[in-house]
């Protein structure tokens, strides 16, 4: 079998890709609580039963049984439903980004995407998605606060993390370190740590669930020298030069975030940050579940979210012999940026734009200079002493 792919960004989620060939095989920039192999291959299960049902439905792009354009219409609307409810037996919320109906219309691009009827669908589909979700938006502006800033404060009182402006390292030494120290945290072999990282090679870093063929163009990142790793978190890839990105992790006991949802555990753990860009000179925010953007301020006083100064992953290891468990926080921010290295190196599907007011992956990233003078080594300062002091 041919390999086919199809990519889905519902508004507001995270890319999803379905590829089909022997089997089925999903991937994207979405995140997950732990090791989600064990739902993903669930997952891709299904996709691969549904990609097999759909297949002879569409011989020659349309449904065997159907006499006319209303009938194949109706073969879709049926499978698609039907597809919808197994993937979502399955998925439940165990996914963050990722939902049955991003799945099932990444399958059905995948496997049927010349079909005039399953492309029709799509697009009265998505329509009607886009809308919605359009209909529900006004001009984006900072998110709101989840968590009270007393309740942050109180939190990070009582966290007192030891904080490290570290030694530089190559790629492949970072993504060993992050397990390592996070395990320790979780076993209580190490206090609560904040570690800022020193980058000794370029890199670009891959999400746990990403296909690292899709994001990346191989060839064009091993003449640049840049390293190729994976990390333990979700998320998407990210660009690293080691002059011009800074890099942050928390390692912190679980109960840290104890009683918090998803949105809220991110702003816990990044407003500290916050306060150290405003320090800098640099005005922030959160921006949807992962993301820290910049924010610009009109003549009239109201603020606007700008581009994306960097983005935030995070996951949690589970405590074992009586220690605390660890939720592991990473964040990496662009201090500059070489934007036509970055686009020479990272493979941007274009889907993943959809909904973005910016299209272009270039410009959609706005660094930390745009808006300071400072240089690195000072913004890494600023940030250790907000970290040390944050809460106090």
């Amino acid at each position: 079998m041919t390999e086919r792919s199809g990519s889905v960004k519902v508004p507001g989620g995270k890319l999803v890709r379905v590829t089909l060939a022997a089997g089925a095989r999903l991937d994207g920039d979405f995140f997950a609580d732990g090791d989600a192999r064990a739902i993903i291959g669930a997952i891709e299960s299904v996709i691969a039963d549904a990609a097999h049902e759909l297949d002879p439905t569409f011989a020659d792009c349309a449904p065997a049984d159907a006499v006319d354009a209303d009938a194949a219409a109706r073969a879709v609307q049926t499978w698609y439903r039907r597809t919808v409810r197994r993937i979502d037996d399955v998925l439940g919320d165990r996914l963050i980004g990722a939902n049955a109906d991003a799945i099932a219309l990444a399958t059905l691009h995948a496997a049927a995407g010349g079909s005039p009827a399953a492309r029709a669908f799509e697009e009265r589909h998505m329509a009607r998605v886009r809308r919605s979700w359009q209909a529900a938006q006004h001009r984006p502006t900072p998110s709101p606060l989840r968590i009270t800033d007393a309740e942050i404060r109180a939190r990070w009182a009582a966290l007192r993390p030891h904080v490290v402006v570290d030694r530089p390292r190559m790629p492949e030494e970072q993504m060993a370190l992050e397990p390592r120290w996070a395990r320790q945290v979780a076993d209580g072999g190490r206090e609560p740590t904040v570690r800022i990282w020193q980058w000794a090679a370029p890199a670009v870093v891959c999400g746990r669930y990403q296909s690292i063929e899709d994001e990346v163009n191989v060839a064009e990142a091993r003449a640049r020298g840049v390293h190729i790793v994976r990390r333990g978190t979700g998320g998407g890839a990210m660009f690293i030069e080691p002059a011009d990105t800074i890099t942050y992790s928390l390692y912190a006991p679980l109960g840290f975030a104890d009683g918090l949802d998803a949105v809220q555990t991110y702003q816990l753990c990044d407003a500290w940050l916050l306060e150290a860009l405003a320090a800098c000179g640099v005005r922030a925010c959160y921006a949807g579940l992962n993301d820290i953007a910049a924010v610009h301020v009109d003549a009239d006083g109201s603020a606007h979210v700008g581009g994306k100064i960097g983005g935030a992953a995070q996951m949690r290891v589970p405590a074992r012999g009586g220690g605390p468990g660890c939720l592991l926080h990473h964040v990496t921010l662009a201090y500059a940026i070489d934007a036509a290295a970055m686009g020479d190196v990272l493979i941007v599907d274009p889907e993943k734009m959809s909904d973005k007011a910016v299209k272009s992956a270039r410009r959609r990233v706005e660094p930390m200079t745009a808006q300071t003078t400072m240089t690195r080594d000072a913004v890494v300062a600023t940030m250790a002493r907000a970290a040390t002091s944050f809460g106090s």
